[in-house]
């Protein structure tokens, strides 16, 4: 069975710009088709929807991409029509998006998105678009990585499917020290941690080059040691005028703090790029 892109779409600003990702992606896809949901919720009327999934599948069809839309009466909540409706298994990637501003609740917390990173029934990538005017074409991409032993297996499918418009990929590997020993670490002790990123690193590299041959993205790699992940992750993020920041979800195991004064909500509010949080099966 081909993959296949859904986007399930709130209706909101920040799901048109969303939408302009899931058309790029699905452009990637041999099925070449886009499945857009909306569940009605009382916030918006049904031929609001409709006509804002007209443009949507307007350009669908300016790309040579098949759409197929639904609006749905929501059968419980919202969160429990798109699990029934949305096709599970790792063939399926659900795009959807993040709060355009937190308002003192965050910008994934006790979202539906967050719901769905959490749920494990198909791929998930939910994102906080900050410059629109990339037309979800960004050109320069960072991956801050946690070192973990599967190396990008997890990152693969989503950089493949931006591939389009990528030409360089920082590939970072931020070395955490315990805030009451960083001010102390030896020069040795942080030469070795520096050499374990590089080296890290390395591996990915290789394994990005080996599963995507034909590509010429250039890649550039990044240790740095901190003690504070996310402030060096949005710091590094600027300085190389990334385009969009991609992180890896599943590895901390989705926990409820994870999203409430952690790592993620503190790069969506501090970052100025684009921001994809993905969850592969």
């Amino acid at each position: 069975m081909d993959r296949r892109i859904v986007l399930a779409y709130d209706g909101s600003i920040n799901a048109d710009w969303v939408s302009r990702y899931a058309i790029q992606m699905a452009a990637i896809l041999p099925s070449r088709q886009l499945i857009l949901i909306h569940i009605l919720d009382g916030t918006f009327t049904r031929e609001k929807i409709a006509g804002k999934f007209t443009t949507i599948a307007g350009e669908c069809d300016s790309n040579g991409i098949a759409c197929q839309h639904l609006i749905l009466e929501k059968n419980g909540d919202v969160y429990a029509t798109l699990l029934r409706i949305i096709p599970s298994g790792d063939q399926s990637y659900c795009l959807c998006g993040a709060r355009i501003a937190p308002r003192g609740r965050g910008f994934l917390a006790g979202t539906i998105s967050e719901r769905l990173l959490r749920a494990g029934a198909f791929n998930v990538m939910a994102i906080r678009v900050v410059r629109p005017g990339l037309l979800g074409c960004p050109r320069t991409l960072l991956f801050p990585l946690a070192g973990h032993p599967r190396g990008f297996q997890a990152a693969m499918p989503f950089l493949q499917m931006l591939a389009s418009s990528v030409k360089r990929v920082h590939l970072l590997r931020v070395m955490t020290v315990n805030p009451f020993h960083f001010r102390y670490i030896s020069a040795t002790t942080a030469k070795e941690k520096v050499a374990e990123g590089y080296r890290y690193l390395g591996r990915v590299a290789a394994e990005i080059r080996e599963q995507t041959t034909g590509s010429h993205w250039h890649f550039d790699h990044h240790v740095v040691l901190s003690d504070d992940w996310a402030k060096e992750t949005s710091i590094q993020a600027g300085k190389l005028n990334a385009d969009m920041v991609l992180l890896g979800a599943s590895e901390r195991g989705l926990s409820h703090r994870f999203f409430h004064g952690n790592r993620i909500e503190r790069i969506l509010s501090s970052t100025a790029c684009d921001v994809g949080i993905y969850r592969k099966l």
